[in-house]
């Protein structure tokens, strides 16, 4: 017994000395005193550039750059050449790089939705465990803490500037980041830190300071120089502190940016090199060789196994990244595929994710056509020769299957996309369902799809502008292009709202949750829309629809209140019409009634006052064609009869044979009766009759003819 006692003591004690010695700076090497570890008891300035193509820097050869501070330091060190990122979407990629890991290993496949889960450990993590003093200084709320890559930090700034009134800003500029930066480096560089600055200037819109656009005359290049300003005010202060030869710097671009190339402009929608080539740098003048060029392929997901190899640390095992430490003392490592994705196109438009492999000659993208392309001859990647070298096609997807049956997948934490966010994603250009659809059987080719994602672009501007109409001319046409994209479809209906064509507005926002049936800001905008016709138990359904669906808009609890309210109101005229036919029957007076009951949905007793006011006055053209439009198109599938709304709407067109009001419900009863091609052919005269007496109708009529062309019959809420 005594000596189990001792054992137990032995390990309780053993166990308490190990985590003492992770938390203790006092265990760190001298820098500099391990020959196999060049970095030990160095600091680790880590410093990401979002949306930095390499090619658009002085050390990477781009004549018109002016990054003096980035060229500088890839003399004091390695600069790799052919540096690629995971996946082209801020959030995934800097998860890649703090984890080890590619987008399916993490999880985090998108911005907004994701956060990065606990399973994984962190660089920063890991450089707490070893007793560093740790921050992050963010650029963009794409990044915030919310998503997870805040663990092991300290300090976590990732607070963006706030106006006087409304929502923080979405990012923060340079300066302002490299600014906190430096105030805590200030108070905390007497011990050993692990730092990581986070530029996001050159992400869209391009905005530099004047002096720098001056200097560049190109507005991307000018944010590209505006950071390489606030990257130099990083390694100046680390020069003032004499701290630039014990202290690991690491550039790392997340992804590039498209500029044009392909038809495409941003980034996050395709995997071609202007997309994910991005610079590397590696500095640590004494210990590590200067002016180096590394030829070989390095991957984002590389950066923290090289950056635990250099301080001679373990790696965690769940690491699939490879340590480029050989390569910075001068060897070589053995070659490898670097695997990159986007799941964006799914997300955001309901179309195919694309998966790539990059070796060191080919890159092969698997989507709905394949495409592979020789950088060797074809560095821009303009000439698809996957079908010229099925060969080659053939092995690259054998090894990208390989890789993937390889990975251990993780499930990240899901992160409400609440109003405030929704807006961030947009006004950087991020849009998506809260969910991608399920139900899409055929998944369309992104690179097919461009022209859809320039117009819907222009679209949302022109509806920001309030240039309502010509947003709906943008958008109807990407409706047919694309049916499986939730966003467009949502745009459409705010476009309709917007321009005062409700029943059109009310079918866009129904296809809309059609694709995505937890939009709660989609209920939302259809429960204004049924309230602005009246329709006001169907606006409470569908306000209570959004309610249930997280997250609930702000705005959603006051509506529902005042609908309620409202409902009130409405039993009360329904009340007062009621009285009035029972007092002074009328058509009228039974148009009127019949309407207040429809809208309330009483379509029941809406059809009775009908048939009673018919009974009363037998001929009377507003009375059957009210009745047959019921009978046609209501919401209540009980009232619905085809064939009796059919005999009733042309009784009443006989009696009014040129009015487009009455051939309208003759054209929805051949609809509700299967008869398409008839209904479509009475539009046409519907149509053509409302040209000259009552041309505001129109469009409403063109929208009714549309549904009947396309087999869909038009239906009340």
């Amino acid at each position: 017994m005594k000596c189990l006692q001792f054992l137990e003591a032995a390990l309780a004690l053993f166990v308490v000395a190990s985590f003492a010695g992770c938390e203790k700076s006092s265990a760190l090497p001298k820098v500099g005193s391990d020959p196999d570890a060049p970095a030990a008891g160095c600091n680790l300035l880590l410093i990401t550039l979002d949306t930095t193509r390499a090619d658009h820097l002085g050390c990477y050869g781009w004549q018109r750059a002016s990054t003096p501070a980035l060229d500088a330091l890839a003399q004091t060190g390695t600069r790799f050449e052919h540096a690629y990122a995971n996946v082209p979407i801020t959030l995934a990629s800097h998860a890649s790089m703090l984890t080890g890991t590619r987008p399916p290993e993490h999880g985090v496949r998108d911005n907004g939705r994701f956060a990065l889960g606990k399973e994984l450990p962190t660089l920063a993590e890991v450089f707490k465990s070893h007793g560093y003093q740790t921050a992050a200084f963010i650029g963009s709320s794409m990044l915030d803490s919310r998503y997870g890559l805040n663990r092991g930090f300290d300090t976590y700034d990732d607070q963006m500037p706030r106006p006087a009134s409304g929502p923080p800003y979405l990012e923060r500029r340079g300066d302002l980041v490299c600014s906190s930066a430096v105030a805590w480096l200030d108070e905390h560089h007497d011990k050993p830190f692990m730092c990581w600055v986070h530029f996001f200037d050159p992400h869209a819109p391009y905005e530099p300071p004047k002096e720098f656009f001056e200097r560049t005359k190109d507005p991307y290049d000018g944010e590209i120089a505006f950071m390489d300003a606030n990257v130099g005010r990083l390694l100046k202060w680390l020069d003032e502190k004499h701290l630039r030869d014990k202290t690991l710097v690491v550039v790392v671009g997340d992804h590039g940016e498209s500029l044009g190339e392909h038809g495409y402009d941003w980034h996050a929608l395709l995997v071609y090199d202007s997309t994910l080539h991005v610079p590397l740098i590696i500095s640590l003048p004494g210990l590590l060789p200067k002016q180096q060029v590394c030829a070989q392929l390095a991957g984002v997901s590389d950066v923290m196994p090289t950056v635990l190899d250099l301080m001679g640390w373990e790696t965690p095992g769940d690491v699939t990244g490879r340590s480029l430490e050989p390569v910075l003392r001068g060897g070589p490592v053995e070659p490898i595929s670097i695997y990159a994705e986007t799941e964006f196109p799914c997300y955001a438009f309901g179309w195919s994710p694309l998966q790539c492999l990059i070796g060191e000659q080919w890159t092969y993208i698997r989507a709905p056509k394949c495409e592979l392309y020789d950088r060797r001859a074809d560095p821009k990647e303009l000439t698809n020769l996957a079908e010229a070298r099925p060969d080659v096609a053939a092995r690259l997807e054998a090894e990208l299957t390989r890789i993937e049956e390889s990975m251990v997948i993780r499930q990240p934490a899901n992160v409400e996309l609440d109003a405030e966010t929704q807006r961030a994603l947009a006004g950087l250009g991020y849009v998506g369902a809260p969910a991608p659809p399920d139900s899409v059987a055929v998944r369309r080719n992104p690179m097919e799809m461009l022209g859809v994602v320039r117009d819907f672009d222009e679209a949302k501007v022109l509806l920001e502008e309030k240039r309502s109409e010509e947003a709906i001319a943008a958008l109807e046409p990407l409706a047919k292009a694309s049916p499986q994209s939730f966003v467009i479809f949502d745009l459409l209906g705010k476009a309709y709202a917007t321009a005062g064509r409700f029943d059109e507005a009310r079918y866009a926002l129904l296809d809309a949750l059609a694709l995505a049936p937890t939009s709660s800001k989609t209920y939302l905008n259809l429960a204004h829309v049924l309230s602005v016709q009246g329709r006001v138990p169907d606006a409470i359904d569908a306000c209570r629809k959004a309610i249930e669906n997280a997250p609930t808009p702000p705005e959603a609890q006051p509506m529902l209140q005042q609908l309620q309210a409202s409902r009130t109101a409405q039993q009360q005229q329904i009340a007062a019409a009621q009285q009035k036919w029972s007092q002074y029957p009328s058509p009228e007076a039974a148009l009127i009634l019949s309407s207040l009951l429809d809208i309330a949905d009483e379509a029941d007793e809406a059809v009775a006052a009908l048939r009673a006011a018919i009974e009363r006055y037998p001929g009377n053209a507003s009375l059957l064609n009210a009745l047959a439009w019921l009978k046609a198109t209501s919401g209540t599938a009980t009232v619905r009869d085809g064939a009796e709304a059919l005999r009733l709407a042309q009784e009443a067109s006989r009696l009014e044979p040129d009015d487009s009001n009455y051939l309208d419900t003759v054209a929805a009863a051949y609809a509700e009766a299967g008869r398409f091609e008839e209904a479509v052919a009475t539009m046409d005269r519907a149509i053509a009759l409302a040209a000259g007496n009552a041309p505001t109708a129109v469009p409403t009529l063109r929208f009714r003819r549309d549904l009947y062309a396309s087999k869909r019959v038009f239906r009340m809420p």
